[in-house]
Parts: structure tokens; sequence; C-alpha cells
């Protein structure tokens, strides 16, 4: 008997977690989704073979230039479309990181690819590191983003106008 109220708890629980994930914003099932491209795949163009229809994703990889790997997850927008500030003081919408306005003042995080904050820091792509992965990282203040002067070794911190040397092998 006890067996059997533990069986009936559990399905329960399932259930109840199938009803809050249809509750959550803009959150489709896999299966659903997975039956579209079936059906996509499986549609004949005429000639007897199957044609494949690739779609378009809206959720693209975007790595912003001049964040740590680290950070990486930190800079992707939350589930309401906003960043927030690496120090956690704030909440921005997330078009606004990198627009040429510093609105983390406290850190500078939301301007990693501009100068607009005067204490950002802008990570040098080419990080020198040990072979078990330790080491600091490379960076330079992100006043001297484009300025004309290659601080990186790789030049990651010049891309426009100025062609750097890559001397990180010296």
């Amino acid at each position: 008997m006890f067996l059997l109220g533990i069986f009936c708890l559990g399905i329960l629980f399932f259930i109840y977690q199938l009803l809050f994930i249809y509750q959550l914003p803009n959150v489709s099932t896999p299966w659903k989704d997975l039956r579209k491209e079936d059906k996509q795949i499986q549609q004949d163009d005429g000639g007897g073979e199957i044609r494949e229809t690739t779609r378009i994703l809206e959720d693209t990889i975007k790595i912003i230039r001049g964040t740590r790997l680290f950070d990486y997850d930190s800079y992707k927008p939350n589930f309401e479309g906003k960043f927030r500030c690496l120090d956690g003081s704030k909440e921005i919408p997330f078009q606004y990181v990198n627009d040429d306005y510093c609105d983390c003042p406290g850190d500078g995080s939301d301007e990693p690819s501009t100068n607009a904050c005067k204490n950002g820091r802008f990570y040098c792509k080419y990080q020198k590191r040990h072979i078990t992965g330790r080491g600091r990282d490379i960076f330079i203040f992100s006043s001297r983003i484009n300025d004309g002067i290659c601080d990186c070794c790789d030049g990651s911190d010049e891309w426009e106008g100025t062609n750097c040397r890559n001397r990180c092998s010296t």
C-alpha cells in the first residue's frame, strides 16, 4: 500500500510539472517542434524525393566582443529579455548592451566592446593559459579600444581601421 501511495504521488508530481511548463512564457515543447520538422522533411516535392527544409533559428549564438568565456552566459538576455550588470546593481534591456552609453556605471559591464564606460574592461581574444587552464585574464581598459594602438597581442582590440600584426607567439 505504501509503494502504491508513492507511485500515485509521483504521477501527481509529474502532471503538476507538465501543467506548470505550459504556464511559462514563450516555451515551446520539443515534441511539437520535432513534429513540425518531421512534417517538413516528409513533404514530397513531386519528384519522388524527400525535400528537407531548414529552419532559421530565431535565437542565434551571439558572442560579444571583449567578454571573457567565463562570462559568456552572463551576456545572454534573461527570460525577460534583460541584461543584468555583472556587479548585480542594475537590470537593463538587452538591446542597451554595446549601445555606446554606459548603463552600468559600477563596473561598465554593459559596454565591453565600446569605450563608453570609464572603468570598463575589454578582454583580449587570445588568453595565454597553462595547459591546466590556469592563468590570469588579459584585459585592457575600454578607453583603449580602437585608438589606433594594438594593445592586445592578437590585435583583437583594434577592428576599425587599424591592421594589427599577431604577435602572440613571441
